[in-house]
């Protein structure tokens, strides 16, 4: 059975509420040249409320007609927990190191999480498979050293290279599995390569026929019984 649960409409009112509100206050405050703590504080609310909405949206759109999407739910709490973690700590004012470094953490992680859910939207063939494979894993890693850096405070030329190297390859994945994603299309079938949007809406057509199907046969029992009764009541 496809999966009904669907944040897409509340996550896509929540961006627009956001950037709708977010320029008004912006304007505002530059007409009236009031940058106080309060007004950055109000306009970065805004501004975590949209990208996490986008992070969100990204991760309802990867989700799959069945089955447990793990990673498109891991990218949705991630998401949410990030930004309570950020809105809690700037309107707390809060000053501990632990529970910043806890929330650039979160927020690093949600970002590969999201990342990874963008890729897979691209479907490819079998044979392109593996790209999306190791770029997943070179995501992870890389997620996981931004996070080792942020936590023990690691100021090391060698390791920015390495992050530097890394980043760049995470850029050229990027760019490459699109691309597989049409070169594949070119030599199959179109069943093959739905994106999970459309898998979504033809699951949603075929749970609907299957519906359809068991009323009508439903409905044929009945009529045979009737059928059935008018004949031995006759004398």
């Amino acid at each position: 059975m496809a999966d009904s649960i669907s944040f897409k409409k509340p996550l896509l009112l929540l961006l627009v509420v956001s950037a709708v509100l977010g320029a008004i206050l912006g304007i505002g405050i530059v007409l009236m040249n009031t940058w106080g703590w309060y007004e950055v504080r109000v306009i970065f609310t805004t501004v975590i409320i949209a990208v996490a909405s986008l992070c969100g949206l990204a991760c309802d759109l990867s989700k799959l007609p069945v089955g447990p999407n793990l990673l498109p739910k891991s990218g949705l709490c991630l998401t949410a927990i990030s930004a309570a973690l950020l809105l809690v700590g700037l309107w707390g004012d809060l000053d501990v190191e632990i529970y910043w470094k806890t929330a650039v953490c979160f927020l690093i992680v949600g970002f590969a999480t999201v990342h990874v859910c963008l890729l897979s939207i691209a479907k490819l063939v079998a044979r392109f498979r593996w790209v999306y494979i190791i770029g997943s894993q070179v995501i992870f890693g890389l997620a996981s050293l931004l996070c080792g850096i942020v936590i023990f405070e690691i100021d090391s030329e060698e390791i920015f290279r390495t992050v530097a190297a890394i980043s760049i390859l995470v850029a050229a994945i990027t760019l490459i599995i699109p691309v597989l994603h049409r070169l594949g299309k070119i030599s199959s079938t179109k069943e093959e390569l739905l994106m999970p949007i459309e898998a979504r809406n033809i699951s949603v057509i075929d749970e609907q026929i299957s519906q359809l199907e068991q009323r009508i046969s439903t409905l044929r029992n009945f009529r045979a019984q009737i059928l059935d009764e008018d004949t031995t009541k006759e004398p």
